[in-house]
């Protein structure tokens, strides 16, 4: 693994030193603080884990559950996840709204990455991500991991959707900095315009070679270093994005899969709008959201300022 002043010099940042990690302590949640504890111990950062308590939730479970407190079964929840982990971490229960608590302990503490589960997953996926985790991609300055999968090695490799812009070019970079030892892909999708009314044999060759010239010129924008989009791989096909990723996610056991987000006027718009939304809810695998940092700037000339968090260094 490179060391921080290696890849500082590189023009990469580093892997985060602060984790948040939000659970409600459900069974699903487990994944999401088994991969938390995994990361901090990977990259020696303290661990913070978040209850939030909502409305007049008691913190004090009921009786006679011996020391049955939401405080208790969380330290139990984390003495269980650390115990073969050496990994510096504290329990923090707030009370109010989850998405406004999650984004102001996260700016408080520095946290520079939020790790999150979701409760259920199928059918039910899509009112489950329209709550607080829409709401934390929308806001968070910093990237929010949002684990799906029982986590049983490191992320070996990382598959990076992209749209040649802006904002796919400040998500690899994060990926980058975050993943530094995982195999990169940088992934592409492309389709003929019109393609009911215009053939597809006829300008697939012209598209793909306009997307490789796209791919091409996006590439300098990374500012990565030469070795790195050396070693990078490329996956430019035919298809929507949910088709052409999904199915190389599914194919090749792909476990997280990173998009970055524009964040336009509180509206999910990650790369093409609902493209990324449709893959966040289709992937089964780990999906890691990357805010465009322009967008920060945006939030808080609108008076986001006052309801979000500020921002923390991250891009």
């Amino acid at each position: 693994m490179q060391k921080d002043s290696e890849r500082r010099d590189a023009g990469l940042g580093s892997p985060p030193r602060s984790l948040l990690l939000a659970t409600d302590l459900s069974c699903r949640c487990d994944r999401a603080l088994d991969r938390a504890v995994m990361l901090a111990s990977a990259w020696g950062a303290k661990l913070h884990v978040l209850y939030v308590l909502e409305g007049n939730e008691p913190e004090q479970g009921p009786e006679p559950v011996p020391g049955g407190s939401v405080r208790a079964l969380a330290e139990r929840h984390l003495r269980a996840a650390t115990r073969n982990h050496d990994v510096e971490a504290e329990i923090v229960i707030e009370r109010g709204d989850p998405a406004e608590i999650i984004l102001r302990t996260a700016n408080e503490l520095d946290c520079e990455l939020i790790v999150t589960g979701i409760a259920r997953s199928g059918n039910l996926a899509r009112a489950v991500l329209g709550t607080t985790v829409e709401r934390l991609v929308h806001r968070a300055p910093m990237p929010v991991l949002i684990v799906k999968m029982r986590p049983w090695r490191a992320y070996p490799t990382v598959v990076v959707a992209s749209d040649f812009s802006e904002t796919s070019a400040h998500a690899l970079r994060q990926a980058l900095s975050v993943f530094p030892d995982a195999r990169m892909i940088l992934a592409h999708a492309y389709r003929v315009p019109f393609e009911g009314f215009i053939s597809r044999a006829a300008h697939e060759a012209e598209l793909l070679a306009d997307a490789e010239r796209q791919r091409a010129a996006f590439l300098p924008s990374v500012g990565a270093p030469p070795d790195r989009l050396e070693q990078m791989e490329y996956l430019i096909r035919y298809g929507t994005a949910e088709s052409v990723i999904g199915t190389h996610v599914w194919d090749n056991d792909i476990d997280l899969v990173v998009m970055g987000t524009h964040g336009r006027s509180g509206r999910f718009g990650i790369l093409m709008g609902s493209t990324a939304e449709r893959l966040l809810i289709c992937l089964h695998c780990d999906v890691m959201i990357v805010r465009e940092p322009r967008a920060l700037s945006a939030t808080i000339g609108a008076g986001g300022a006052s309801a979000g968090p500020r921002l923390s260094g991250n891009g």
